[in-house]
């Protein structure tokens, strides 16, 4: 979830700053710094095991803390444990290494102003290698698991090396030194260095956060699109550092760079989000490119000119901070510099909490990038207050940005959009978060939607039937339906049908994103058949795969809804170890139905999706939604000690007819046999989707940004030349053959367009059509799933007719 990766998020810094503050607490007492090297980077390795095992040492512990302690403080707290024992302990060891390094490296022969910046320069330039090379590399490869053994790898060759230059290293080492008092004008020094490595690292960070929500609503979702903004981000870090020492040979000093440096990123800061809209408004955007590597560079291009300035101002500062603590003779060796590095890396975990928590929320993400902003250049103006020689046309230019700054926050960005204008949709609402943007919109024909991001619809009242029928079809699987589990909520409409059947006695329904779920209450109430006020209804904030992992309940029917495969963690509920706890959740009898977007996934994900299905499935069986072609939605459908029993559902769809439900298929078992493909066959799985190789979510992202999307995955013709090769077994309820091919008949008349279907091969299906479907005069024929002339007959079901 959003939650947990901002939690480690947040213990990475915090082990940045306590490893970097031990470090610079210990070094002046230091002999042998080559050696403290090697054994922070043996401490690396030992540390990160808790990490590289998670999976298998994970497996007990959310059934063992219960859904209930998940959800009040007892779920919070091991979360926190758990997210302070995997990632503080080698962070706080990897924030030690660099102060380490630098006394190896500085110790009296060179100073902290000059070799130290290219030391942190070069620092760095390694992690924009290091992630560059895990992207588009070895996670492709090696899977997270395996690249984090690879990075082992590398950490042990860093501990080889260090040792081998300890022992080659012909001096007998640094002069231990007791704490000496400094003077006050240096412990000034001291103390303002240490405020500006805090800002610095808050304002780097706050505006990362923000800014990449601005990028992701034009970029496509997916794991390599925050992976490309983050190596343009390190990159200019590493820029920033390496032009330090011509910036202050420039204004002579450090001292007289800051305000200078301050007050531009400031500015700079908050014109971003109108350079950003300036350069997507002529043609700039984030088009699938031939490959991967091409379309990040791409990505990376647009994100260098858009956010690129800001950014490179930034990362100034930082380095500005060590090279005046040099200059002032606080520091010349950096033995002190890991109490700076602590201050920064203290910054940034707090800079990314507020913005989280407080300003994205309250301003949205362009106000926030402006108030970030604004922050930078009244610091400019109150450290040139301190100055002794502030030159007058220092004043002007710092005064004059903080201006500029307060009337474009003010004006322009209070007017920057959030969803395309040119799109036609009339924004109704909106909320920001951890999760990005969330928009409420309402369409040229009236209908509403939910929008993710400016890009990806989570449903709306225009295919509400279809997302009904998500709901009923599996409730129509088990003889009595009590107690139910929906995961994943979007405008609730899935999830509310369920209500509709008498037989439910408890809903449960989990969704990630406290955002979805305050507009599908507010917005969505008159389609969601009162999910938020029933007394059956429970509304879960929490990731679906935790809360089902956890869960002590046992459920009659869950239902995992359409999850977006190239959504960053979101593949994660396509796992084996989530199918596992699913199965495990069910009663026996218990059905477990798993909705796949087949518009969203190609042959091979489709294949390795239902090859992990039906390792925890063995008697897998298929059904469609509907026989649209567009969006074509199939579901793979799993028994906990159960089979499918077409008595049981005559008998559900009897029922349904009392429980007053209107879509015609769901009112008769006939229509459940139109939907329903067959068992599928015993698959030779090419790989499964697990939680340590991130198959699906890797693949599904990559697929997304390159090539021709739209011919890879499964609609129109496509999709029903797909559906003849599917490798199930075309059966009815008795068993014959026979139901196939009007199936199959269906979806054929509904991959050509509306002016091609012929209105007597129309009126054939309509007559081929069970008698049941087509004398109920109870039957709402506006939710037949495809052209309503094959429903009500061709003339009938014309307009006028």
């Amino acid at each position: 979830s959003h939650e947990s990766a901002a939690r480690v998020f947040g213990c990475f810094f915090l082990g940045l700053a306590i490893g970097a503050a031990v470090a610079a607490w210990l070094l002046p007492r230091v002999r042998r710094p080559w050696r403290w090297v090697a054994a922070a980077d043996a401490a690396v390795i030992a540390l990160s095991m808790p990490a590289i095992l998670l999976p298998w040492w994970t497996q007990g512990l959310w059934p063992a803390l219960g859904q209930e302690s998940l959800q009040d403080w007892r779920g919070g707290l091991v979360k926190l444990l758990a997210s302070i024992l995997v990632v503080l302990p080698p962070a706080t060891a990897m924030g030690a290494t660099l102060p380490f390094l630098g006394a190896a490296i500085l110790r009296g022969h060179a100073r902290l102003g000059r070799h130290g910046l290219w030391l942190y320069g070069a620092n760095t330039v390694g992690g924009v290698l290091g992630l560059t090379v895990t992207v588009l590399i070895l996670l492709q490869t090696l899977g997270s698991g395996g690249s984090m053994w690879a990075a082992v790898v590398m950490n042990l060759l860093v501990v080889a090396l260090a040792v081998g230059l300890d022992r080659a290293d012909p001096a007998p080492g640094l002069t231990p030194q007791a704490p000496a008092r400094q003077p006050a004008g240096v412990r000034g020094v001291q103390r303002w260095a240490a405020f500006i490595a805090f800002v610095s690292g808050f304002g780097i960070l706050a505006f990362e956060v923000a800014a990449l929500q601005v990028v992701m609503l034009i970029a496509p979702l997916s794991f390599y699109a925050p992976a490309a903004i983050l190596m343009v981000i390190i990159a200019l870090l590493a820029a920033g550092a390496l032009a330090t020492p011509v910036v202050t040979r420039w204004f002579g000093s450090a001292e007289r760079a800051f305000p200078w440096v301050l007050a531009l990123t400031g500015l700079f800061s908050v014109l971003t989000p109108v350079f950003f809209f300036l350069v997507i408004e002529r043609g700039g955007d984030v088009s699938p490119m031939p490959t991967l590597p091409a379309w990040m560079a791409h990505l990376t291009l647009l994100v260098l000119l858009t956010l690129g300035p800001a950014v490179l101002l930034a990362a100034l500062v930082f380095p500005c901070t060590l090279a005046w603590l040099s200059d002032a003779g606080a520091d010349p060796y950096g033995r002190r510099w890991g109490w700076l590095l602590a201050a920064n890396g203290l910054g940034g975990l707090l800079g990314a909490e507020i913005a989280y928590r407080g300003l994205l929320p309250w301003l949205g993400p362009h106000v926030t990038i402006g108030t970030v902003g604004l922050m930078y250049a009244v610091l400019a103006v109150v450290l040139l207050g301190q100055a002794v020689d502030a030159s007058r046309r220092a004043w002007l230019a710092t005064g004059g940005a903080l201006m500029v700054s307060l009337f474009i926050v003010s004006t322009w960005l209070q007017q920057m959009p959030l969803v395309n204008p040119h799109m036609g949709f009339n924004l109704i609402d909106h909320r920001s978060g951890r999760e990005g943007t969330v928009a409420v919109i309402e369409q040229r024909d009236g209908h509403r939607a939910l929008l993710m991001s400016n890009q990806y619809m989570l449903g709306g009242t225009g295919v509400r039937w279809d997302q009904q029928r998500q709901a009923h079809l599996p409730l129509m699987l088990h003889p009595q339906p009590r107690e139910v589990a929906m995961i994943g909520l979007a405008t609730g409409i899935t999830a509310g049908a369920a209500l509709s059947h008498g037989d439910v006695e408890d809903l449960t329904t989990i969704e990630l994103s406290p955002l979805v779920t305050d507009l599908a209450r507010k917005h969505f109430a008159e389609y969601n058949n009162g999910l938020f006020e029933d007394d059956r209804s429970w509304i879960v904030i929490e990731d679906g795969r935790t809360y089902i992992a956890a869960t002590q309940q046992r459920y009659d029917v869950i239902v995992g809804d359409l999850y977006l495969p190239w959504g960053p963690g979101e593949a994660r509920l396509y796992s084996i170890e989530h199918f596992i706890a699913a199965r495990g959740a069910l009663r026996d009898g218990g059905v477990f139905c798993q909705w796949l977007a087949m518009y969203q996934l190609t042959p091979q994900q489709f294949e390795t999706i239902a090859a992990t299905f039906q390792q925890v499935f063995p008697e897998t069986h298929v059904v469609i939604n509907g026989f649209s072609t567009g969006q074509p939605m199939l579901a793979l459908v799993g028994f906990h000690h159960g089979e499918w029993d077409w008595q049981a559902i005559a008998k559900r769809t009897e029922r349904g007819r009392r429980d007053g439900l209107k879509d015609p298929l769901m009112r008769h078992v006939e229509g459940i046999e139109l939907l329903y493909l067959g068992r599928l066959e015993t698959l030779t799985p090419q790989g499964l989707n697990t939680l340590d190789n991130m198959r699906i979510e890797l693949d599904a992202g990559r697929q997304r940004i390159t090539g021709d999307p739209g011919g890879k995955y499964h609609f129109g013709r496509r999709w029903h030349q797909s559906l003849q090769h599917l490798p199930v077994d075309w059966r009815g309820r008795r068993g014959d053959r026979r139901k196939a091919p009007l199936t199959l008949d269906l979806l054929a008349a509904e991959a050509l367009p509306t002016r091609q279907r012929d209105r007597q091969k129309l009126f054939d299906l309509h007559r081929r059509l069970p008698a049941a479907l087509r004398g109920d005069p109870e039957g709402d024929a506006s939710r037949w799933p495809g052209d309503r002339r094959v429903l009500d007959g061709p003339l009938r079901g014309e307009p006028g007719g």
